[in-house]
């Protein structure tokens, strides 16, 4: 396929599918901190739970003759307090102090307001001061050792997990020699064939699988015409990245600090593992009910093309996913099967004469996107997002992202069904630069400015532009 190489020279580094993940757990981590978070929220749920019995043992001689009213409103009040002091982040739960101390201020928070709306509301006739008092005590008691424990527990058992995982990209040979802890990983560019090539998705996707499912990125070059092209490489990659010295022209978005250096983040993934927990949720609350009223209609329009042309109902090609990986999209077929374009480097124009009758409705009708809908339950993508590009899409006669710098950034998440460039009209064939690069900006907006609320509305405005005159 001309101007698109396979990074590399075996078929095998190109191909995503080739070379399964070395640590299998890594793949899960995400899912594993969540369990851990919510683990040790649960064992301090039930840490207040007892403190309000024994508070009401205490004072009543019984644990079930207490108020209940203490303890639904001492435990969301805890759990708001503790996530506000970020006492469930992963530098809190591995250290002794932060725990201890995230956790108590969380509970004298809970106390002061506890104790203020019983004075502002006039109710301490109904509560016994005693078994408040009681209660307040256990409380400190058994969610400061809850909180110990578990801390305890991470540290021992659990802090390749919790801990954040570093992957350093440099050219210095002799940096693998040293003595480095389990969570980090030196990569010498050089010695593993890794080169930056801007215009080459291969590469990106070399590197995607040389970081794999690390927390940070660190590059630290010696050479420093060396470094200038890895830092322009990672500022495109999707990537957290952070640079050892001085990054010249490039704006940092931040300091951070590793061993003894200063660095400077210059690239940012701009959905945190809570805002990716949420986005991944709705997507799957709502996708399930969306291919449930779906499958019927996909069912139908597959047994029509299959009766219309000879072939495949479903067209099945690799595009670019999240943080550059390919993965494969499912449509309904619309064209011929000699006709299709696996690599999609032509464009559907309005009156393409691959597509087929039954083609030109489902594409105006956006029907044959409706089996995308696996691939939101499969993870590969999600219902809101930019919208995946074939490796060879072009405009003006070039890949797109030999026309617009930035288009790598657009992969910081994952492409979705639609997106803020869709709802704007921003459908069709890219023909022009200027068709590309309004869809990037708008892609790229999406990105930086996403919330819950944003992905909903999108979803809502889509109703709209579902059947589009530039639709073909």
């Amino acid at each position: 396929m001309e101007g698109i190489g396979l990074y590399g020279c075996t078929r095998d580094v190109a191909d995503s599918r080739a070379a399964p993940s070395p640590d299998r757990l890594m793949r899960y981590r995400d899912m594993l901190r969540v369990g851990l978070t919510a683990s040790v929220a649960l064992a301090e749920l039930l840490a207040i739970g007892g403190a309000c019995l024994a508070g009401a043992a205490l004072r009543h001689g019984n644990p079930f003759e207490g108020n209940w009213e203490i303890f639904f409103f001492l435990a969301p009040t805890y759990f708001l307090a503790a996530i506000t002091l970020r006492a469930y982040t992963a530098p809190t739960l591995t250290s002794l102090s932060r725990s201890i101390s995230s956790t108590f201020t969380a509970l004298l928070i809970t106390a002061g307001i506890f104790l203020t709306a019983i004075f502002a509301l006039k109710v301490g006739s109904l509560l016994s001061r005693l078994e408040i008092g009681y209660t307040l005590l256990m409380a400190f008691a058994l969610v400061g050792l809850s909180r110990l424990g578990a801390a305890l527990l991470i540290r021992r058992l659990f802090l390749p997990i919790v801990a954040p995982r570093l992957v350093v990209l440099t050219d210095e040979g002799e940096r693998e020699a040293r003595q480095r802890d389990s969570l980090t990983t030196y990569v010498d560019v050089r010695q593993a064939g890794l080169t930056p090539h801007l215009h080459d998705p291969g590469f990106f996707q070399a590197v995607g699988r040389t970081i794999g499912y690390a927390d940070r990125v660190v590059l630290a070059f010696s050479d420093a015409a060396e470094r200038l092209k890895w830092t322009e490489a990672m500022r495109l990659s999707g990537f957290e990245t952070e640079i050892v010295v001085d990054l010249a022209g490039f704006d940092p978005l931040g300091v951070s600090h590793w061993e003894e250096h200063t660095t400077l983040l210059i690239s940012r993934g701009p959905l945190n593992l809570r805002e990716r927990l949420a986005k991944r949720l709705f997507d799957i609350a709502v996708a399930i009910p969306l291919l449930l009223a779906a499958a019927p209609v996909i069912a139908a329009a597959a047994l029509l093309v299959k009766l219309e042309s000879p072939g495949s109902a479903f067209f099945i090609q690799e595009r670019v996913g999240r943080n550059n990986r390919a993965y494969r999209c499912f449509k309904l077929r619309t064209m011929r099967s000699e006709a299709t374009d696996a690599t999609g480097q032509v464009s559907t124009s309005r009156n393409d004469r691959r597509v087929t009758r039954l083609g030109k409705f489902l594409r105006r009708t956006s029907i044959d996107e409706l089996p995308q809908l696996f691939n939101v339950l499969m993870g590969t993508m999600s219902l809101v997002g930019p919208r995946p590009h074939a490796l060879g899409s072009r405009a003006e006669g070039s890949l797109f992202w030999e026309l617009v710098p930035d288009y790598w950034s657009r992969h910081a998440v994952k492409p979705g069904l639609t997106g803020l460039a869709q709802i704007r009209g921003l459908r069709g064939a890219t023909e022009s630069r200027r068709d590309i690069e309004a869809r990037v900006a708008a892609d790229l907006e999406y990105i930086n400015n996403w919330s819950l609320w944003l992905d909903v509305s999108i979803l809502i405005l889509t109703a709209r532009v579902i059947i589009h005159r530039n639709a073909h």
